[in-house]
């Protein structure tokens, strides 16, 4: 279980942007962007949440999922100011990543996939209880990389080691490969952030750990 003083000893999020060595940029348009992934609901709905929040992200500059969605949970939280976000990487805070992986993996049920890869993005009372976590991406998005992916790979069979796994394809194979699973139009890019911000909605509306969580302050 992640503690308190694991989670107070994280980036606050302008840290973690002047921090950035890679993706610098991206992730600030996205940040900009990212208005378009909520509505004047969701804001209400996180701005009435009965309790504070702690968000642990554990994330990686250049990874595209957290290029994606972290964007999306840092600018909730500046908009709504009861998500108390605080961000890792695992090259500088290796257990406070292996903690929040470890959580995520708690709720992971029984004989599916238990590689938390990153981005995790995990909810916490404000004593560190559990509430829930997202894990790399939704599973609906998985499903459409998994099918751009399939289709490529068919479509392309002169790729000889396009069927191999991302680690032994050629750089310029995985490049390719990657540009097709993670391309998304302006439109498609808010849809995703929108069924991403409903679904950290669902997670928060676990009604009973809220309102236990109220009383531990």
């Amino acid at each position: 279980m992640t503690t308190l003083g694991q989670f107070q000893q994280g980036l606050r999020l302008d840290q973690y942007i002047a921090t950035m060595a890679q993706g610098k940029e991206d992730f600030r348009a996205n940040f900009i962007k990212a208005t378009e992934a909520f509505s004047a609901d969701d804001l209400a709905f996180f701005r009435g949440l009965p309790t504070s929040i702690n968000v642990a992200v554990a994330t990686e500059d250049a990874n595209l999922d957290a290029l994606r969605d972290v964007p999306i949970i840092g600018r909730l939280s500046v908009e709504v100011g009861k998500l108390a976000l605080r961000l890792f990487r695992p090259t500088t805070h290796a257990d406070a990543v292996r903690a929040i992986a470890h959580d995520a993996l708690s709720l992971t049920p029984a004989g599916a996939d238990r590689d938390a890869q990153l981005p995790i993005i995990a909810f916490y009372t404000p004593a560190m209880q559990l509430i829930g976590a997202h894990v790399c991406r939704l599973p609906e998005l998985s499903a459409e990389m998994h099918r751009r992916r399939a289709a490529w790979i068919e479509s392309h069979p002169e790729v000889l080691d396009a069927r191999e796994p991302m680690d032994k394809m050629t750089p310029i194979t995985r490049t390719r490969l990657m540009q097709t699973m993670y391309a998304l139009t302006s439109e498609q890019r808010a849809a995703w952030g929108r069924l991403t911000v409903q679904y950290w909605r669902r997670i928060l509306s676990r009604a009973s750990l809220l309102s236990s969580s109220s009383n531990e302050r």
